[in-house]
C-alpha cells in the first residue's frame, strides 16, 4: 500500500492533429490569413489557437465553406444581469427582458442582479465545438 503522501507517476496521452492542403501542412501564419465567417455556415475540421492571445472563453475553429478553407470563432463570457430593467417597453407597458433567465421567469418572481454567462454566437455551437479536436497549425522553417 502507498500512503496519501506517496509521489505518483501517472502516464497520459495526447492525439495531435495537424491539417494539411495536399501534402504541405497549413501553418499558424496561412491559417490567420483565412476569411473569418459566420459560425452557421462553416463546417468545422476542429479547434484552433490563431489568436496569439485569445480572449478568456474564445474557440476558434478552421473548416469549411462550400469547400474554401474557412474559420470562425465562438465565445462564451460571464456577465452580471441587472435583472430586469426599470424602464418599461412603451410597445406593451412590460419591463424589459434583460437575459435569457428572465425569458421564463415573471418578474414577481425575479431575484433582480446575478450572473450568467453570454454565448456568441450560441451556446449550442460553443459546446459543440467545445468538444472538438484540437489541430495543431505548422510553424514556418
Amino acid at each position: 500500500m502507498s500512503s496519501a503522501n506517496e509521489p505518483t507517476v501517472e502516464v497520459l496521452t495526447a492525439e495531435i492533429r495537424v491539417l494539411q492542403v495536399g501534402s504541405k501542412p497549413v501553418t499558424l501564419s496561412a491559417a490567420r490569413q483565412l476569411d473569418s465567417v459566420d459560425a452557421a455556415k462553416i463546417k468545422p475540421f476542429g479547434r484552433v489557437r490563431i489568436d496569439p492571445k485569445p480572449a478568456n472563453g474564445l474557440i476558434e475553429v478552421i473548416g469549411s465553406v462550400d469547400g474554401i478553407l474557412a474559420r470562425s470563432s465562438a465565445l462564451a463570457r460571464k456577465v452580471e444581469c441587472p435583472g430586469y430593467a426599470l424602464s418599461l417597453d412603451p410597445r406593451y407597458g412590460l419591463r424589459s427582458v434583460v437575459c435569457a433567465r428572465h425569458r421564463s421567469t415573471p418578474p414577481q418572481s425575479s431575484a433582480g442582479s446575478h450572473p450568467w454567462t453570454k454565448y456568441t454566437p450560441s451556446q449550442k455551437t460553443y459546446e459543440a465545438w467545445q468538444a472538438l479536436p484540437l489541430i495543431v497549425l505548422a510553424g514556418l522553417r
